[in-house]
């Protein structure tokens, strides 16, 4: 199983010139108007995401699908900001996780930069969009989190169905309130209704309160135990995109170490 794969943001924000000039031209903006470009109503309001925007929109996007684009121009920009910190997970993190959760009610939440991107296991996790579409593969999450001063919210932006069969991916938002989320209790969490999905050993991330976990469960673990992750340099071309195609960027490579489950 690929870890270290292509991420969503080289996906949609892969040509050279959002890094070397959209991005950098948007933080000088957000800086010359003083406006927070963590604050959803001010970074929207900034002229180079309305720019940007109307760019990436389609001809025949829908009014609903704007909030989207907005969200992943949004998690894209900070990521970029942050340094592209990166973390994938093998799949016996993830497993062991979910089958001995960790308490979180002790922990005080720690997100080790302003914006991070977590690869999760493919396949390994299924959620639908809207409660009438199909399930689809959850690629990830990115995180997002004011640095200076810490805020106690965040921003998640959980990514599926990046496939090689089809353009695009779908997105959903998360808002949460980092302290109060980590009291959550998903005792019968992450339980798939996908025929097999038990035999197969596959997890839903049916309920936002499952994807929350989830995210605050990955954070904790690389809080916790630093040893586990093992930086890989990027080593594929920034424009291969599809199943199985390598990350151009540097990561973290997160593994299973002894826990302690007390």
């Amino acid at each position: 199983m690929t870890v270290g794969r292509i991420t969503p943001y080289e996906v949609v924000f892969g040509e050279e010139r959002f890094a070397a000039e959209e991005f950098p031209a948007l933080a000088e903006e957000s800086v010359r108007r003083n406006l927070s470009t963590w604050r959803y109503d001010q970074f929207t309001s900034l002229g180079r995401v309305g720019t940007l925007l109307e760019q990436m929109l389609p001809d025949d996007a829908e009014p609903a699908a704007v909030d989207q684009y907005v969200r992943v121009l949004y998690h894209g920009y900070h990521f970029w900001s942050a340094g592209c910190p990166f973390y994938a997970f093998e799949s016996s993190v993830l497993r062991s996780l979910i089958e001995v959760p960790p308490d979180l009610r002790e922990w005080r939440p720690r997100v080790p930069e302003p914006s991070l991107y977590l690869e999760l296991p493919r396949q390994l996790f299924w959620a639908a969009v809207t409660e009438a579409g199909p399930p689809e593969p959850v690629e990830g999450m990115f995180v997002a989190r004011e640095a200076n001063p810490p805020s106690r919210e965040a921003e998640i932006l959980v990514i599926l169905g990046l496939r090689s069969d089809r353009a695009g991916l779908s997105v959903a938002g998360l808002h949460l309130d980092l302290e109060r989320a980590c009291e959550l209790d998903e005792p019968a969490g992450f339980r798939s209704d996908i025929p097999g999905a038990e035999q197969a050993g596959l997890y839903s991330l049916g309920r936002h309160s499952e994807a929350v976990t989830l995210a605050l469960r990955t954070l904790w673990y690389i809080d916790t135990y630093p040893a586990s992750c093992r930086g890989v340099g990027g080593g594929g071309e920034r424009r291969a995109v599809g199943r199985g195609a390598a990350t151009a960027l540097n990561h973290f490579r997160v593994s299973l170490i002894e826990r302690s489950y007390g």
